[in-house]
């Protein structure tokens, strides 16, 4: 393991991190726990919001009014990870290795303790919610349609 491959697992890792603790605190979150009463929609509907969030005005527009322009950004942003995911060249191994060891040690840090608060498992779920957001197309569609959903009704944030 090279002293690189390290940085960029502690990278991704740290950069997960600073997403889920930014994603509980915003208003949207906030709004959409209390409106939608499940705690997973709740997740899923804000890191698709936070999402969007990185992309302009003009290309969130064009996103929501168009599935075949969301499915082209969902695909690369799903392919962003193929090394270690899927690859028709193969996988690296190595980062293999690494990226998923640090998909388990994420969630058994953040596995919540029957007896702790719901912060706890607020953070699990996020986790859980990022990994497949990072890796199956399939599921960022149907966050995709939730979303466009759960804003037709009138999200106030």
């Amino acid at each position: 393991m090279s002293l690189q491959d390290l940085h960029k697992i502690q990278t991704t890792k740290s950069s997960w991190h600073d997403f889920v603790e930014y994603s509980i605190r915003t208003p949207f979150y906030t709004e959409t726990k209390a409106k939608t009463q499940s705690l997973v929609e709740a997740i899923q509907l804000t890191l698709f919001h936070d999402y969007l969030s990185t992309f302009s005005e003009e290309e969130v527009k064009k996103f929501l009014s168009s599935p075949e322009a969301f499915h082209v950004s969902a695909e690369s942003f799903v392919n962003i990870l193929e090394g270690v995911r899927y690859s028709q060249e193969g996988y690296n191994e190595r980062e293999r290795a690494m990226f998923l060891g640090m998909l388990k040690s994420l969630l058994r840090e953040n596995k919540p303790d029957p007896n702790e608060g719901v912060e706890e498992l607020e953070r699990y779920h996020f986790y859980r919610c990022i990994i497949r957001f990072c890796s199956d197309l399939d599921y960022i569609l149907r966050v995709y349609e939730k979303y466009k959903t759960y804003i037709s009704q009138g999200s106030g944030v």
